[in-house]
């Protein structure tokens, strides 16, 4: 049974249906105020790449950006949300630069998803096309479409054919300051930066009241059917030193709850192009997945570390 978070009930009908909204989110002011405090709190830029304030191993960095995000949310979360829980906010930013991409993905499993749900607010600080770096979303590929556990060390249930996954992503043109609210368990992409210019962006997230936050680690030496759980401190995601390396470990913050049985689906490349077709035409966007004229397999891990290159 869907999870309630959204005070209208129309937003909250297609968000179930379609695992995202775009909805107007910050005016211009705010979208203002945001784009200087970026320009503050990074005197200095790489010349290339995707970079997520959440990769840096400054806390201190991290949590005057979260904090002074949220602030500025804050009142746009009560006008839209109901139960609710913010759980921290980051910049993102793309150089323009051709490995500025970001290959397609789901967000982690944070939250028992039988119980809560656990947003991801993504606000562009400008506006967003396919040429400057736009986010891109598979409608339907939400929890429960397909449950699946998801975490650094467990492969996504696309791993190894995403070439046919990517093709049928949706491009989100939108406006500096609105938002595309996605369900955490959504397929998401984004493209690279082709301008010849910084695109800048939010990701803020939002999760039921009282949900408490996970984190699921599977030890590549240990039993396949076995994934460790654990606690963690409501702002963990901001507090990996070295996340390209921490998240790949058994965390050392929070507290281990245990095991629990879960086991990696495998599915045929006929089985994922089958499960793409109903979870677009579930959502309201009916289009067959055509298989590409050529294929690149990679391995999970190489694929995944590739993100933070």
């Amino acid at each position: 049974m869907p999870i309630t978070i959204f005070k209208d009930e129309q937003m909250q009908a297609l968000f179930d249906k379609q695992g995202f909204l775009v909805v107007q989110f910050i005016d211009d002011a705010e979208v203002k105020q945001l784009n200087d405090l970026f320009d503050e709190m990074h005197p200095s830029l790489p010349t290339e790449g995707f970079i997520s304030g959440s990769y840096s191993p400054d806390y201190a960095y991290k949590r005057k950006a979260s904090d002074a995000i949220i602030a500025v949310l804050d009142k746009h979360y009560q006008r839209l949300f109901t139960n609710y829980q913010p759980f921290g906010a980051a910049f993102l930013f793309k150089m323009p630069s051709k490995n500025s991409a970001l290959g397609a993905h789901q967000d982690w499993t944070i939250v028992d998803e039988n119980k809560y749900v656990a947003l991801n607010c993504w606000i562009p600080l400008t506006d967003v096309t396919e040429q400057n770096g736009a986010l891109h979303v598979l409608p339907g590929s939400h929890f429960p479409a397909y449950h699946t556990l998801r975490a650094p060390t467990i492969p996504f249930f696309f791993s190894g054919n995403e070439e046919f996954v990517v093709p049928e992503v949706i491009p989100m043109r939108v406006k500096a300051g609105e938002a595309v609210i996605l369900n955490q368990s959504v397929i998401h992409y984004s493209s690279p930066n082709n301008s010849d210019k910084i695109r800048k962006a939010i990701t803020a997230g939002v999760k039921s009241a009282g949900a408490p936050m996970r984190f699921h680690y599977k030890d590549p030496g240990g039993r396949p059917d076995k994934v460790e759980v654990f606690d963690m401190p409501e702002d963990f995601l901001i507090s990996f030193e070295n996340f390209a390396k921490d998240i790949f470990e058994r965390p050392k913050m929070g507290q281990s709850a245990g095991f629990i049985d879960y086991t990696t689906p495998v599915l045929s490349r006929e089985e994922v192009m089958q499960l793409i077709t109903q979870m677009k035409a579930a959502a309201g966007f009916a289009t067959p997945v055509k298989a590409p004229a050529t294929t690149e397999r990679k391995g999970f891990f190489k694929r995944l570390a590739e993100v933070f290159q």
